[in-house]
């Protein structure tokens, strides 16, 4: 049946259907019913005319540097590239700047590119202002993972020129919820997107960079099924001298990132990371505040150098911990009360310039609280000989001489009844104590030479030695120490 209609047509619109009045000799009935054929097509195909405009006309300005990819192979090249993303100057070809200066012109961008890649991606991004935003919000939803992550880093990715960081991510069902606020820069933004979304992106960098050398190292490891320990250069001359490492080291010395201002779960899971990357230790688990470490190691006295290593660790970052060692696993138990008496007391001799009425009191905590004292008492030296570097540092400055580490710790002989002499020769400083009051106290001796030790590592950074040649406490005449390397 030929249902007739009448319809208007402009000189514009008879123009448009001129190659398809050409195919048809003229005949405008038999043109209309093809465009109307091919309006059909579309709209089943791409769901609106708009649409199907926009994508029609992308395809006609395909340029040499771009290409139509099977979806096979870009679904694949989209789970290859996983915790990856596209570096801005790259999304510059696909948004440009001088275009694209607004969040919701990027968001209507963002989506013509969903369109453009067949994605039934609803995208919705909420800024505070759209020209200069401090925070944005933005939704993805109606794709599957692989493809919200890609699309998250994207976003994220554009949003770095804004120095736009991301400050959560949360996932839900097939909804992507990503908040961004103002960071103090672009870089730090970018790390911000790097923490969540591109953790492979530095890995993948160094990967390209040496290829071989990574090649060798993992066919080593999985070779060894992993029971390979990686150490530092310094840590490695150490061992070849007989000394006792003072950390764990990998890639670097975890002990020079280490603070007292950091988390206490932070300085954890750095340990953890790196302890068991090293493979240094088969496992480390975190329960709270304590460590339980399973070690592997058959001789105990490896395992208790190596817990010796541990404690060092966690005493740079200003924690004290306890421990218990058997054949398989080491208990490290946090002390939080002796930590901030600790450090009560290293007020207190910052503001007095004493250290020997501190660390009586100290031993009187820990006894009364049966706590061993030992240890924690040469913790408490270690950390005074740091406070008094760093102290002595802001005033004179952070190179250090011999003559500039004997007037560091000068203050050490202002105990009353203390006879002692520095000889500073070249790189060499000779230090002798004719006599102290101190000398018959086991624990104060071990707070005075731990003085010694933190204030010799902190200023020389583990190239000092320390040589103890006499103590009194051991019933010599005198006590001589030398401390060599510090010119």
């Amino acid at each position: 049946m030929v249902l007739r209609k009448h319809i208007a047509l402009e000189d514009e619109h008879l123009k448009k259907i001129e190659p398809l009045l050409e195919k048809h000799k003229g005949n405008l009935s038999a043109a209309i019913r093809d465009a109307i054929d091919l309006t059909d097509v579309a709209l089943q195909y791409y769901g609106s005319v708009k649409d199907a405009t926009f994508l029609i006309a992308t395809l006609r300005e395909i340029r040499e540097d771009q290409t139509i990819v099977p979806k096979p192979i870009f679904d694949y090249m989209l789970t290859q590239t996983k915790d990856l993303i596209i570096e801005k100057d790259v999304l510059d070809h696909v948004f440009d700047p001088s275009e694209v200066t607004t969040i919701s012109e990027f968001e209507e961008a963002i989506r013509n590119l969903c369109t453009g890649l067949y994605w039934d991606a609803l995208i919705s991004m909420t800024a505070d202002d759209d020209q200069s935003p401090s925070s944005v919000h933005a939704e993805i939803k109606g794709i599957d993972d692989d493809k919200r992550q890609f699309l998250a880093g994207i976003i994220g990715s554009y949003l770095t020129s804004f120095s736009l960081g991301i400050t959560e991510m949360r996932s839900h069902l097939d909804t992507l919820k990503i908040d961004f606020e103002q960071r103090a820069s672009p870089n730090e933004a970018y790390n911000d997107l790097l923490k969540n979304v591109g953790c492979m992106q530095e890995t993948v960098k160094e990967l390209h960079a040496k290829p071989e050398f990574w090649r060798s190292l993992i066919h080593e490891y999985s070779a060894a099924n992993y029971e390979i320990v990686a150490l530092h250069r310094k840590f490695y001359e150490d061992l070849l001298i007989g000394k006792v490492p003072r950390a764990i080291m990998t890639s670097e010395c975890l002990c020079e990132k280490l603070s007292e201002d950091m988390p206490l779960q932070e300085v954890l899971l750095d340990l953890k990371r790196v302890a068991e990357t090293s493979r240094i230790v088969n496992r480390m688990d975190i329960d709270g505040e304590d460590i339980t470490i399973h070690h592997g190691y058959r001789s105990m006295r490896a395992v208790d150098k190596l817990k010796n290593i541990f404690l060092c660790m966690l005493e740079s970052a200003g924690l004290n911990y306890d421990y218990q060692i058997t054949s398989n696993v080491m208990a490290l138990k946090h002390q939080p009360e002796v930590e901030k008496k600790i450090k009560e007391l290293l007020d207190y001799v910052g503001v007095k310039d004493v250290f020997d009425e501190p660390l009586r009191e100290l031993s009187t905590f820990l006894k009364e609280r049966n706590i061993n004292s030992d240890r924690h008492m040469r913790v408490f030296g270690r950390r005074i000989g740091r406070q008094v570097i760093h102290n002595y540092a802001k005033q004179y400055g952070e190179v250090w001489t011999a003559d500039k580490f004997k007037d560091a710790l000068a203050r050490i002989d202002k105990i009353p009844g203390r006879e002692s002499e520095w000889d500073v020769r070249g790189s060499t400083a000779h230090y002798t104590v004719h006599k102290c009051p101190l000398a018959d106290d086991a624990e104060a001796c071990h707070v005075c030479r731990g003085i010694f030790r933190g204030a010799m590592h902190c200023a020389f950074r583990g190239m000092a030695e320390l040589e103890v040649r006499k103590l009194l406490s051991h019933g010599d005449e005198y006590c001589e120490v030398y401390v060599h390397g510090i010119g």
